[in-house]
Formats: C-alpha cells, sequence, structure tokens
C-alpha cells in the first residue's frame, strides 16, 4: 500500500465547488434573494416543494432499540 502524497488535506473544499456555490448565491441574490423565491415559490408550488423535499435527510442511522420518529412541519409566514 503507497503513502498518499500532495492533493487536498482532508475536509478542505474544493476550489471549483467553493467558487460555483459563491457564483449561485451572488446571482440568487441579484436577482432578488428570498423575496423573488417567495413569489416563485407561490406561483411554482409543485416545483418548490419538490426542491425543498431534497433538504430532507434520506438515511439516518440509528442503533437504538425506539423507532425514529421524523415530523415535518411546515410554518406559514403569510405568502
Amino acid at each position: 500500500m503507497t503513502t498518499k502524497r500532495g492533493g487536498r488535506k482532508a475536509g478542505t473544499p474544493n476550489k471549483a465547488t467553493a467558487l460555483a456555490k459563491d457564483n449561485i448565491l451572488a446571482v440568487f441574490n441579484r436577482i432578488g434573494g428570498t423575496a423573488a423565491m417567495a413569489e416563485w415559490a407561490i406561483e411554482n408550488k409543485t416545483e418548490f416543494y419538490r426542491l425543498y423535499s431534497k433538504l430532507i435527510p434520506v438515511d439516518m442511522n440509528h442503533s437504538g432499540s425506539a423507532p425514529i420518529q421524523l415530523i415535518i412541519q411546515a410554518k406559514d409566514e403569510g405568502l
């Protein structure tokens, strides 16, 4: 087995990925930020919920004997 040499240290973000995330955030803010996204979400609820559902963890590890209960509660903020 060979020893790893060079490359990124573990946990160091990829520069291209970090730059892409920064650019997406900049564009998001430039096109109206959360206010514009809320307007879009009102008009495209199905797409918004499809996008939002991707934030829910898919894999959860549990070593206890009691079952895991996941409760998702939406808060209506008058949109």
